[in-house]
């Protein structure tokens, strides 16, 4: 797969922006528009009450804010709920927002303003599903920006990571992909953006969109967690969830340990088979922790109901 460049430019913000205040103002949707006070990604995990703007187009959830995603509760990587990212044909929402094409890319984006320290030390990472046509890429990329002061035309990307999809994969891959300089970037950090797209070729290379490409995505976070942590060669799928009681672990490796902890940190249970029995823990959100044998470690959210 040809994707990559030395840095990715979007091509698609301006247009987004727009079309987005468009859209906000037409629906008299009370949208999530403000800056993020905060120096972590707010709503990583699409936990927080979302509020659709155009049914089965377009969503506002807290972080990330107005933008052509929707919340999907039908088999959640963790929780009761992942977001989802469809590129679609629909007319009458070009019309309304007058987008210049009938064929909308999936797309959402958080901005996190603030400053870092060892940011080479720190990772992407994220749960993903795709279900993309020949012909374009589903893309997920963070990146450590110096705003500089004259405007988004002057903005200096310092640090990046990405991952870019083609094909199938209809159950959760985790990844964790550790941010590269980029070369010859000098500057300061004082954003960190995460965009997600069903249509790189849309949204980075300013080619047409392809439709019915499909992106999910679930648990993305940033920062320095241990270089074990959400590997792809370490896939756990368990299921249900949420759970009555009974949780079932499959993985990718051998199981050596699971770990459940409550919402307060605090350790609820562990157990050394694939079978994790839950049905005297209180209901609740849980925090569940995967080892292998190879010492490799996938975390996630479960509910207990």
């Amino acid at each position: 797969m040809d994707v990559k460049p030395v840095e990715f430019t979007y091509l698609w913000g301006n247009l987004k922006i727009n079309c987005m205040k468009k859209l906000v103002l037409a629906l008299l949707a009370v949208a999530s528009l403000g800056a993020v006070h905060a120096q972590n990604l707010v709503n990583g995990d699409f936990e927080g009450v979302a509020t659709p703007l155009l049914p089965g187009v377009a969503t506002d959830c807290p972080g990330w804010g107005p933008g052509f995603y929707t919340m999907d509760a039908m088999n959640p990587f963790a929780g009761t709920q992942s977001a989802k990212m469809q590129t679609t044909v629909n007319h009458a929402v070009n019309l309304q927002l007058g987008l210049g094409s009938d064929t909308i890319p999936g797309i959402m984006q958080q901005d996190v303003p603030g400053s870092w320290a060892n940011i080479g030390n720190m990772s992407l990472t994220f749960a993903r599903k795709n279900l993309m046509p020949a012909g374009d890429t589903a893309i997920i990329v963070a990146q450590f920006i110096d705003t500089m002061n004259a405007g988004p035309n002057d903005d200096v990307v310092l640090f990046q990571a990405y991952g870019a999809y083609v094909g199938n994969q209809q159950t959760w891959a985790t990844a964790s992909i550790p941010f590269s300089a980029i070369t010859g970037a000098v500057g300061t950090a004082k954003l960190l953006t995460v965009i997600a797209t069903s249509s790189y070729n849309a949204v980075f290379s300013g080619m047409p969109a392809i439709p019915n490409g499909q992106f999910w995505i679930d648990n993305v976070a940033v920062g320095t967690s241990g270089a074990n942590i959400l590997e792809e060669v370490a896939s756990v799928n368990v299921y249900p969830n949420p759970t009555t009681g009974l949780l079932h672990i499959s993985a990718t490796e051998e199981v050596a340990e699971v770990s459940i902890y409550g919402m307060d940190g605090k350790l609820a249970m562990t157990s050394a088979t694939n079978n994790v029995d839950m049905s005297t823990l209180p209901n609740g959100i849980y925090h569940y922790s995967v080892t292998t044998v190879t010492g490799k470690v996938v975390k996630g959210k479960v509910a207990k109901i």
